[in-house]
């Protein structure tokens, strides 16, 4: 019950500072995300009132979240990611949704994520001697959404720390065709970029590097080249 408890008090404690924080913002520009990818995200989805995320690698429904505003517009989705005390995070802040503690990857079974924090962005599936060994249940994207019954997805966002492509090499791109994609991608030089093999598999399935914000690439479906113009000019 303490646990419970300080979960809850931790979630609405942050979440009233945000309100406040935002309030004094202009609408326009606010954001949550670390570079303000959320705002290039909304401009493109253009205030669509219902909508389907999937985001992989969640970490908090508030802080730092790509999929909050859209939330707040109406949307729901699937939030995955290794940590239990994020997923209780938005068990309580997103009920609607489908809110999974488990590890996405290339292969269906168990296996272990290295523990650098009970709520922390970095926990990851690559060897990490210096942290907690934690198991959990793995799964491809794939078999995911297809125990989950989800058939449509506007928005797919990765943030694996380096486990990207195992992601999406378990994603059926015929099957799905988000509009938009997002994916953490740390590197800074364009050559080393566009060698990348999240790079390569999303280009071959029809997509587009429409910007780079901080760490994040976005992608979009080429038949939604046009919109980019519309967004900039916002």
């Amino acid at each position: 019950m303490k646990f419970k408890k300080s979960l809850i008090e931790n979630f609405i404690g942050y979440y009233f500072y945000k309100k406040l924080k935002i309030f004094r913002n202009s609408k326009k520009n606010e954001h949550l995300g670390e570079f303000g990818e959320d705002i290039f995200i909304r401009r493109f989805f253009k205030d669509k009132k219902k909508g389907f995320y999937v985001d992989i690698g969640c970490y908090h429904p508030v802080k730092g979240s790509l999929t909050y505003y859209l939330f707040k517009e109406g949307w729901n989705g699937l939030n995955v990611d290794l940590s239990k005390v994020s997923i209780d995070l938005f068990k309580i802040s997103r009920p609607d949704d489908k809110n999974i503690s488990a590890a996405i990857t290339d292969f269906d079974g168990e296996t272990e994520y290295y523990e650098r924090g009970k709520i922390n962005q970095q926990n990851s599936l690559t060897f990490d001697d210096n942290n907690k060994k934690i198991k959990i249940k793995g799964y491809k994207l794939n078999t995911l959404l297809s125990e989950l019954k989800i058939l449509n997805i506007d928005y797919l966002n990765i943030d694996v720390e380096g486990n990207e492509f195992k992601v999406l090499s378990s994603f059926d791109f015929k099957k799905f065709k988000p509009k938009l994609i997002s994916i953490e991608q740390n590197i800074y030089n364009s050559e080393r970029l566009f060698n990348e093999e999240c790079h390569k598999m999303l280009i071959t399935n029809g997509y587009f590097l429409a910007s780079k914000i901080g760490v994040t690439c976005i992608y979009i479906d080429s038949k939604f080249e046009q919109s980019i113009s519309s967004i900039m000019s916002i």
